[in-house]
């Protein structure tokens, strides 16, 4: 998996009562992957907030990992080695609600402005009242790339099970250091332990690897092994990951007069732009099926791509009813039709790219690469109720 674009996730905690060594063993692994990421053309999520500390101390290294996370982005803008942004976005994505800017420590005030300052978070408000930890993971497993799990309790579980059902990859680390809230069955320790047995259930990798070889590589044996050594082997699983895909809905019967153009169009255009953004395109009837059924192929692919780009030229209605499936589920959705085309709906909340037969492949990529950045993460087309 090419990392530039990707939005990292990393999440846990420790007991207040941990080991004060090993946690800081745990920070100082965090800050040297997030180095290591940030280099690589990774962007993060980062919800920003408090920072606690353990049991009867003020200062020291904190029981969750957020800030550090952030710190070592701030480090890796500074030196030049990340930017504030890529296509995909932010070089920071967070969540935030009304509290969010008062829970900001004072110690760590000027860092998150100097971030903000340099156009590098993307601040998304939640909805007033919608703050509650479950709604708060399903969001941010939306729009994450890649969890990566450090001990922890029950929030570490289900924001693993959010990855892990939209198909995004789970890594999982072995080190325990307790959960802040002491709750859940073990945290990502415990993950770790059912992905040696059950890789395939948290990330898949090209053939060319053993998923669970590559896993059983990241151990820190309780702080025991050099964190460099663990970063570069959470770095080579990583990269032995396959691909993000981009599900192409379009016209496929090629008995049809716009066939020939939308195939020309996606064959010219699409393919090697998503590619170049490191993803893997995959269209129904074109490489390998795992499945009997056709429906059950589409659908199960739909479900678990990353993004899903639509062209509705021509009109069929199989192209609709997918539409509505990847928009009712909250997926990221690129909409695409020939410049003739006349939607039959208001889709004054769907921005289009309309291409052009005749355009020059060159103008039309740099159309096309504004476009995905203005509706790579448009707003969701229903807001969320709130109960009063």
């Amino acid at each position: 998996m090419k990392l530039h674009g990707r939005r990292v996730h990393i999440v846990g905690s420790a007991d207040l009562e941990a080991d004060e060594a090993k946690l800081g063993y745990v920070h100082t692994l965090i800050a040297k992957l997030v180095s290591k990421l940030a280099a690589d053309g990774a962007t993060f999520v980062v919800p920003f907030g408090k920072e606690p500390f353990l049991k009867d101390r003020d200062s020291g290294p904190s029981i969750i990992f957020d800030w550090t996370v952030a710190e070592a982005v701030h480090v890796a803008l500074k030196s030049g080695t990340a930017r504030p942004a890529y296509p995909n976005g932010r070089l920071v994505h967070s969540l935030a609600t009304s509290k969010t800017d008062s829970h900001i420590p004072a110690n760590r005030r000027p860092l998150y402005e100097e971030l903000r300052a340099a156009s590098a978070v993307h601040l998304e408000f939640l909805e007033a009242g919608w703050s509650a930890g479950a709604f708060r993971r399903q969001r941010l497993a939306e729009v994450g790339d890649i969890l990566i799990g450090v001990s922890g309790g029950e929030g570490v579980e289900h924001q693993s099970i959010e990855y892990s059902t939209r198909g995004k990859p789970v890594i999982p680390l072995d080190i325990r250091v307790g959960a802040a809230q002491r709750d859940g069955s073990g945290g990502a320790a415990r993950l770790f332990e059912r992905a040696l047995a059950h890789p395939s259930e948290f990330f898949r990798v090209e053939d060319s690897h053993s998923a669970a070889d590559l896993l059983d590589r990241t151990r820190t044996r309780d702080g025991q092994t050099d964190p460099g050594a663990v970063v570069t082997s959470v770095m080579n699983l990583i990269q032995g990951l396959l691909s993000p895909q981009v599900f192409y809905v379009r016209l496929l019967n090629d008995s049809l007069p716009e066939y020939a153009f939308t195939e020309a169009f996606f064959r010219d255009t699409v393919d090697p732009f998503v590619r170049d953004l490191g993803y893997a395109p995959l269209q129904m009837g074109a490489g390998k099926n795992e499945f009997a059924w056709m429906n059950q192929a589409i659908f199960d692919s739909l479900h678990h791509s990353s993004v899903i780009w639509v062209d509705l030229t021509a009109l069929r209605p199989n192209c609709f009813m997918e539409l509505g499936y990847a928009l009712g589920n909250r997926q990221r959705v690129i909409l695409s039709a020939r410049d003739d085309t006349r939607f039959p709906f208001d889709a004054f909340a769907l921005e289009a790219f309309m291409w052009k037969e005749a355009e020059s492949l060159s103008d039309r990529r740099d159309r096309l690469l504004k476009h995905w950045e203005r509706n790579f993460d448009m707003p969701k087309l229903v807001k969320a109720r709130e109960a009063r």
